[in-house]
């Protein structure tokens, strides 16, 4: 017996604008494995759709399992039916549709954050450098100066 699951109107529409949010993301992952490889299989199907969350933040378990079940609607229509008709399927119930455009500016746009990232660690990596030097040379500042006192207190 399968576990029925209520969930509040207001957690739907939570759950519907996170899958408009992710859908983008997931389409044009399938839309290049298709052109890679032809028809998804489930395993990729699967692969696409943990893409797509993970490109969401999903507060909630109820949420969570709402939009991975949104998914699975859309995997079972593709498997039937195809792409044209799950497609079909996110627009007549959600209102979202892809355009490939719109997944490559996605995708160029995640591409170049990735790049800042990419920056931002190496800025980040050479001022630990600077900071590590900075630290050195004011030890070595310091160091005579201890030198110094320790000898006028040697003399004494």
């Amino acid at each position: 017996m399968e576990e029925e699951s209520l969930i509040t109107h207001e957690e739907y529409l939570t759950s519907a604008e996170l899958f408009r949010s992710a859908f983008p993301t997931f389409a044009a992952e399938v839309e290049r494995v298709e052109a890679r490889r032809g028809r998804l299989n489930d395993f990729q199907l699967m692969q696409a759709v943990s893409k797509a969350t993970d490109s969401i933040v999903i507060l909630g378990w109820n949420c969570r399992k709402t939009v991975a079940a949104m998914f699975d609607v859309y995997a079972e229509i593709y498997r039937r039916e195809g792409r044209e008709a799950a497609d079909k399927w996110v627009e007549a119930t959600f209102g979202v549709s892809y355009s490939p455009e719109a997944g490559e500016v996605r995708q160029s746009l995640l591409e170049a954050m990735d790049r800042v990232h990419i920056l931002i660690k190496a800025k980040e990596a050479e001022l630990q450098l600077l900071y590590r030097e900075l630290h050195e040379l004011r030890t070595r500042l310091e160091e005579p100066q201890a030198d110094a006192s320790a000898a006028v207190d040697d003399e004494e």
